[in-house]
């Protein structure tokens, strides 16, 4: 998304509140709650819940046909504004199309008919044809399916909605309507917290907003019949995420608390985190260290960085800020000897020369 680019979250929302929907709509991202919800929005704003079986079309990926998807666009609503035919996962999280459009014929014969007729349907016309894009497994993969022809010719016929990461503003509100929506109230470093210990966008795990979405909810069940969101409701969540204890080991060794470093190891190691996952972990925060350092050193500033590593990797402005105040505690040549001694970690233990536990507990007391 570009610098002053609107989320597609708010582009959507003011289309549909303009009546700007065409006959086409394809919704794809990384943000797959987002994909889902605003497919059950659209859904919602033109199909009549009394017709619904009538009007409401989703046509499974595995048997649907290019006959099926037009027969059903045919055919007028019932007592609905419009015919919904909604296809969901259309495309894999593989880049791939339904098995029955792995044929030319059948790919051109859907192009024709989206650019001959959904293309010059306008939103009078009683139809939508939804069609959602599952995650895909990556970057190249995602380009990729943006340069097939039925892609090229779908975002030709209607509105794309393209759900990237939310920046941390967005976060906050999403956090904040959900504590409002319970009726729970919290204060402003409340959410700070969550947005700044929770997972969401570190790409090294799988979390997004389904993820936040329902931890934000175990909070409010940890809160009870209190008022107030507290610290502790937060902590109740949060602290099970293996990724928040190996950076919260990695800063307290840079604070020279090893004695700290060793308690959070065994925790993780107690509660079920292999050794090769935490170092993989280790690893990856260090790397994300070493170069917010490097960056810095160069002369950039945080907010350049934030954005030069968004553009490449995709690592959340939020996650880089952690990363660049952990690495302040270093200086770049100790990382890079740290980091170094990270990379020998794995093969001693695959070698047998000392069992993981073991090695992870000597690398942290060779820093």
């Amino acid at each position: 998304m570009a610098r002053n680019e609107e989320h597609a979250f708010i582009k959507i929302g003011k289309d549909i509140k303009a009546g700007r929907i065409p006959g086409l709509v394809m919704l794809l991202g990384i943000e797959e709650y987002l994909v889902d919800f605003y497919a059950e929005e659209l859904i919602s704003q033109f199909v009549n819940k009394a017709t619904e079986a009538l009007d409401l079309v989703a046509l499974d990926r595995d048997s649907v046909t290019v006959n099926g998807i037009i027969e059903n666009l045919e055919t007028m609503p019932l007592m609905s504004e419009r015919k919904v035919v909604y296809l969901p996962d259309f495309i894999d999280a593989k880049g791939k199309l339904p098995k029955t459009f792995q044929d030319n014929q059948s790919v051109d014969q859907l192009v024709s008919y989206l650019e001959e007729t959904v293309a010059k349907a306008d939103k009078d016309a009683g139809l939508l044809l939804l069609i959602s894009i599952a995650r895909q497994e990556d970057d190249r993969a995602e380009q990729a399916v943006k340069r097939t022809k039925f892609f090229k010719a779908a975002a030709a016929a209607g509105n794309v909605y393209d759900f990237e990461a939310l920046d941390s503003r967005q976060l906050k509100g999403f956090i904040e309507k959900r504590f409002h929506a319970s009726g729970k109230q919290f204060r402003p470093g409340i959410v700070n917290l969550i947005v700044r210990e929770s997972g969401y966008g570190n790409k090294n795990i799988d979390y997004g907003l389904f993820n936040l979405d329902n931890d934000l909810k175990k909070m409010i069940a940890h809160c009870g019949t209190a008022p107030e969101i507290s610290p502790a409701d937060v902590a109740s969540v949060i602290t099970i995420n293996p990724e928040n204890n190996v950076f919260a080991m990695i800063d307290a060794i840079g604070r020279n608390r090893k004695d700290e470093a060793f308690r959070l190891l065994h925790n993780l190691l107690e509660d079920g985190s292999s050794e090769f996952q935490l170092l993989a972990l280790i690893t990856k925060q260090l790397e994300l260290m070493l170069t917010t350092c490097e960056m810095k050193d160069q002369g950039m500033n945080l907010k350049s960085i934030q954005a030069a590593l968004k553009k490449s990797d995709r690592i959340h402005e939020f996650r880089t800020q952690k990363a660049l105040e952990a690495g302040s505690r270093f200086r770049t040549e100790d990382l890079k000897r740290i980091l170094s001694a990270a990379y020998e970690v794995e093969p001693n233990v695959k070698t047998g020369l000392m069992p993981g536990p073991l090695a992870l507990e000597y690398f942290i007391a060779g820093i």
